[in-house]
């Protein structure tokens, strides 16, 4: 039986910055490292009564780097606080440690805090400013259009990053999007957030930017995240109230129709047996 070791890792999530303190490991053990990450979800209905708090998840992960089991350590008190907590650990992958050049199992502990202190302010701020730099690039010449361009990816670029909590991230994604996309993609997925349309959306509006390789690389990546959360993330039509297989067919048809270059066949589409829950 493979030896298992156990990392005590303290990680707290402010939505916009997260610690990591790490106890001394055996010289010759080294420790997970974080590969993928989904966004974390703070309940809506904790929202809506005000809960916060911090839930401490204890999980293993196995010599694959995925977490197979979890459990919490200590509740934040409220039971949607402490699932959403746990979910989101369920949604991790490392690349996993090892002893003496082998993979091996390990266990952590993570404290995930949940804040309401400002929320949503700094993403209400990000909408207005996105959506004045839109309003006014057409009056502009090229080299501030250029610049302009740069500056609302760049934005994008930054929330799509350290937007942790998938709500926050939904409300400035809708805030931003055209109108269009917006009618078009919010009756299926809610507030899911769906990383690839704020790419898709910049692509549709500058079809002439000059790093257009750029933006459709950043809206690959984005996308295989996207599919992979629908795909692995636990109980994730019961937070979103989605019907995930719907919601997959209708990125492929969006994939199909608009990036007829993109392979397919790197994505996963296939969603699986006991994920089709509406």
């Amino acid at each position: 039986m493979k030896n298992v070791i156990n990392i005590i890792v303290s990680v707290v999530f402010l939505f916009a910055a997260c610690t990591h303190v790490d106890k001394s490991l055996n010289e010759n053990v080294t420790k997970p490292v974080l590969k993928k990450q989904p966004k974390l979800i703070y309940p809506f209905i904790a929202q809506q009564k005000n809960h916060e708090g911090s839930s401490t998840i204890i999980f293993t992960i196995d010599v694959d780097g995925e977490v197979d089991e979890t459990r919490i350590f200590k509740s934040s008190g409220y039971s949607a606080l402490d699932k959403a907590a746990e979910n989101f650990c369920k949604g991790l992958s490392f690349h996993p440690a090892s002893q003496n050049g082998e993979a091996i199992s390990s266990s952590m502990k993570w404290e995930i805090k949940f804040d309401l202190k400002d929320f949503g302010t700094e993403i209400e701020q990000k909408i207005k400013e996105v959506n004045d730099l839109y309003s006014n690039i057409e009056e502009l010449n090229e080299m501030d259009k250029l610049k302009t361009q740069k500056k609302i990816l760049s934005i994008h670029n930054k929330i799509s990053s350290k937007t942790k909590d998938g709500l926050k991230f939904s409300q400035y994604m809708y805030g931003v999007l055209q109108q269009s996309l917006v009618l078009e993609w919010k009756p299926l997925a809610k507030t899911f957030p769906l990383t690839f349309l704020l790419y898709h959306d910049f692509l549709t509006r500058f079809k002439d930017y000059d790093s257009i390789s750029v933006v459709k690389s950043r809206f690959e990546f984005a996308l295989k995240q996207d599919l992979d959360y629908l795909n692995e993330t636990e109980n994730i039509s019961r937070e979103y109230k989605i019907n995930r297989i719907e919601l997959v067919n209708k990125i492929k048809d969006i994939v199909e129709k608009h990036y007829p270059e993109i392979n397919l066949n790197s994505f996963n589409f296939e969603i699986k047996q006991n994920s089709n829950i509406s």
